[in-house]
This record gives structure tokens, sequence and C-alpha cells, in this order.
């Protein structure tokens, strides 16, 4: 199945988890704010969240400094 992160198409597996896409996409997970569909996703809730065909994942991590 087709999904975008962050305007890129990616290709994944059918019944992909949340959690699953940001360990193969070797994201960060503290400090780190996932949406999916315009919906934000608590951290708590990535490992039961599947993604669907055509989903749009927003994922951004903070950065400190000034």
């Amino acid at each position: 199945m087709n999904i975008t992160l962050n305007n890129k198409e990616i290709t994944l597996s059918e019944g992909t988890t949340l959690q699953e896409l940001i360990l193969e996409q070797n994201l960060p997970t503290q400090n780190i704010a996932v949406a999916v569909n315009n919906t934000l996703i608590l951290h708590d809730k990535w490992c039961t969240t599947s993604l669907c065909e055509g989903d749009k994942v927003v994922a951004i991590v903070a950065a400190y400094g000034g």
C-alpha cells in the first residue's frame, strides 16, 4: 500500500502500524509529534494505529536550541 510521510510517498506492507512505520523510517520515538490525516496520534496509540492506503502522515521532531 502507498502512504505519504512528510510529503514523500512510501510503499508499506498491508497492516503496517504507525509504530512500525516510525521504526522502519528510523525516526526518533521521543520528542516527536505524529499526525495521520490531520489527527494527532498519541504515543501510546502508535502500536494500535494501523495505516491504510492513501493515509497522509506528518511527523514533526522537536529541536532544541536558539
